[in-house]
């Protein structure tokens, strides 16, 4: 078992409650691999790597992979091929021009000024190289997680990245019906909890507890479908990525030609 804290917001691979969504990011990795093989990249950083998981996705197939987060990954995310570093995204002790592809996934919500971040990651790419980023969909969102502090639509999140990449392609994790309806389904029950504080009460509580709350509701959410309607088995296949649409998961951006040191 990991020794991470639980928060409802990272996913932990032994958790089965969270394995449609371990799926859901896994299939952004595997096209990053697709992308880093078909550009012959040969140094890929996972940038924002939380538990690691994805990290020892890449780090299995690709030449060498770098991985940062302020955290440590789970042990059982160590792939042995993998070079871990703790650091923040804003502030890396990591050589200008020396990644042919950078991968940063659900990560950019998190901020409430992405500028430095953006930053690094084109201080970072070499020349010719690619970005990846992702990050939900406001459009399909509950936002309820308080870990995001800014979520985005996908014209949004193209306007501010072509501020940083000459190029810009809008792609979108979708869903096949099966989890489609699973979301939905987990989307309603949310809804349905935060409908007794139409008031909105719950977002002036200390943040130690709207942490707590969060992390004990996403169980409790899950589990409820679980019991409910049970939790449907998905591969890869269940989330094809696609051009950005409204009903997406996740946007998924490409990015390439990137301006230096941006100062937006």
């Amino acid at each position: 078992m990991s020794d991470l804290l639980f928060t409802g917001e990272r996913l932990h691979k032994e958790n089965p409650l969270f394995a449609i969504d371990l799926v859901r990011h896994r299939a952004a990795y595997i096209r990053a691999i697709e992308l880093a093989r078909s550009a012959g990249a040969q140094r890929v950083l996972d940038l924002g790597c939380g538990t690691g998981y994805g990290t020892g996705e890449l780090a299995a197939v690709l030449p060498m992979t770098y991985a940062v987060d302020r955290i440590s990954p789970d042990p059982g995310a160590r792939h042995p091929a993998a070079h871990f570093i703790r650091a923040d995204a804003a502030h890396l002790p990591l050589r200008a021009e020396s990644f042919d592809m950078i991968v940063s996934f659900q990560v950019i919500e998190h901020l409430e000024n992405p500028a430095p971040y953006l930053n690094s990651i084109t201080r970072l790419l070499k020349p010719g190289g690619t970005a990846l980023i992702t990050t939900p969909n406001l459009l399909e969102s509950d936002r309820e997680n308080p870990f995001h502090v800014h979520e985005y639509e996908a014209a949004e999140l193209a306007a501010l990245l072509g501020d940083y990449f000459s190029q810009v392609d809008m792609l979108g994790v979708c869903a096949t019906a099966e989890p489609k309806a699973y979301y939905d389904a987990r989307l309603k029950r949310i809804q349905s909890i935060v409908r007794i504080d139409p008031l909105g009460l719950r977002r002036r509580l200390p943040r130690w507890i709207i942490d707590g709350l969060f992390a004990a509701f996403a169980v409790q959410v899950r589990r409820g479908i679980q019991k409910s309607d049970g939790l449907p088995e998905v591969d890869l296949e269940d989330f094809p990525i696609l051009p950005a649409q409204p009903d997406c998961l996740d946007l998924f951006a490409v990015c390439q030609n990137p301006h230096r040191e941006n100062g937006a």
